[in-house]
């Protein structure tokens, strides 16, 4: 609230996000003063809660709602209340709207009300994504991007569908065709390189070594691995549900994530096992450790996970519930899933195998 002025009743910065809120009060503004003049004669029998309704489209037909207002609201009640959503999901769900409602403003359709959307526009945003405008500073983004927005927009039209305001969803079969790359893998070699770096006299590429690491020795994400307490782990045995897909997942953690989380206790807020650091940073990190280790192509957080799942099965891990239950994956589809148990045994036989092979790996 250090950019808000009392007095004029907007915000007092160039920042993009706070120019918008500008225009919006703005919008309110004027139509605030349009119902006043509209019903001059007839203040007196008006209430509060009939202006406020007005002013937020409360009282117009499904079919008058405009969609960029819709979208924007869906956001709001819908995504950001959501507390089975992880901040990252809701940052991303935020991103594609973003996307679309600049579609809607360069595609002149602000004024296209929430039932006159059909697939051809769609398609128009499908392409919108897919292709730069210099004009605009806009950049093109790839087919997998470009499905991840449109991903995001689908249900906020499936609930108009749920909801018979629409028939059906324009989004439905509109998908980008995606150049499938091939990534590298870490590979135990250059995961070695990593951990045996010396970063004795350098305590900020430490700590995002020691984030790397504990994520290649557990698999977890990067949210659920920053967000793990020690209330979570008892006797070294934790089992918790995925931020992102709230599938369960557990295990008991090796020795080698055990020191990690010994080498920062009592020094970690909000009792957590490890520091928290953002996502951008560890990413950008990481290609400062990897250059000094050697390694000439890109590591990130994801790759620490898919190493886990690779040493996984050089431990001679092959159940495939274990599998799931260790990376926390789903196991819904599974027929095993009603009949076989992996109870805290076999998981603790699972931590030995990986222990060993982690040991062998860092001799």
């Amino acid at each position: 609230m250090k950019y808000w002025i009392s007095a004029s009743q907007r915000f007092d910065s160039k920042q993009s996000k706070f120019k918008s809120y500008n225009l919006l009060f703005n919008q309110i503004e004027n139509e605030f003063h349009y119902f006043l003049r509209a019903n001059f004669t007839d203040l007196n029998k008006i209430r509060s809660s009939e202006i406020r309704d007005y002013l937020l489209n409360k009282n117009k037909p499904i079919e008058e709602v405009y969609l960029i207002d819709a979208i924007i609201d869906f956001y709001q009640n819908d995504i950001l209340n959501d507390r089975d959503k992880a901040k990252e999901t809701k940052k991303n769900y935020k991103k594609s709207i973003n996307h679309f409602c600049k579609f809607l403003s360069y595609s002149r359709l602000k004024k296209l009300h929430i039932d006159q959307f059909k697939r051809t526009h769609a398609n128009k945003f499908l392409n919108y994504l897919k292709h730069p405008n210099d004009k605009f500073g806009k950049v093109a983004l790839k087919g997998q991007s470009v499905n991840s927005v449109i991903k995001n927009i689908k249900p906020f039209f499936a609930k108009l569908q749920q909801e018979e305001v629409i028939s059906i969803n324009p989004f439905d079969g509109v998908r980008a065709t995606q150049k499938h790359t091939h990534k590298p893998r870490l590979t135990n070699k250059d995961f070695k390189r990593i951990a045996d770096l010396d970063f004795s006299e350098n305590s900020k590429l430490d700590v995002y070594r020691d984030l790397f690491l504990f994520i290649c020795f557990t698999g977890l994400s990067y949210c659920d691995a920053t967000d793990l307490r020690y209330e979570d782990i008892k006797n070294g045995y934790f089992h918790i549900y995925r931020k992102k897909s709230n599938v369960s997942t557990k295990q008991y953690l090796i020795k080698q994530s055990k020191e990690i989380v010994l080498k920062y206790k009592g020094m970690t807020p909000e009792d957590r096992i490890l520091p928290k650091r953002s996502l951008d940073k560890l990413n950008f990190n990481l290609k400062i450790i990897t250059i000094k280790a050697g390694i000439n192509y890109n590591v990130t957080s994801y790759s620490a996970r898919r190493f886990f799942r690779q040493s996984i099965h050089e431990s001679g891990i092959r159940e495939g519930l274990v599998v799931k239950t260790l990376m926390g994956h789903t196991r819904s589809s599974d027929m095993d899933s009603h009949y076989f148990l992996v109870d805290e045994p076999i998981l603790n036989e699972a931590k030995k195998r990986l222990q060993k092979h982690f040991k062998k790996l860092l001799k």
